[in-house]
């Protein structure tokens, strides 16, 4: 396999497969915003479990294919 097709292979899999890191941290303020609604009726374990959620998102949105798409998405969108 020559190297401009596995590089265009790693590329497809990037885009179909990855959030990027605005999406991610979008999506973890949510979460947080979930768990301290949670925990404002009074629901510990439900709260817990929308803060958790929240700290995987940031985790992943620090990985470098995340990153990348966000390189990537930011100039096919300009």
């Amino acid at each position: 396999m020559s190297k401009s097709n596995l590089f265009l292979l790693v590329l497809i899999s990037l885009f179909s497969g990855c959030a990027s890191n605005s999406e991610l941290n979008k999506s973890a303020d949510n979460h947080d915003k979930a768990g301290d609604y949670y925990e404002s009726i009074g629901q510990p374990q439900v709260a817990e479990q929308e803060r958790r959620m929240a700290q995987e998102n940031r985790d992943e949105s620090l990985e470098v294919d995340s990153i990348l798409v966000e390189i990537f998405k930011s100039k096919k969108d300009k």
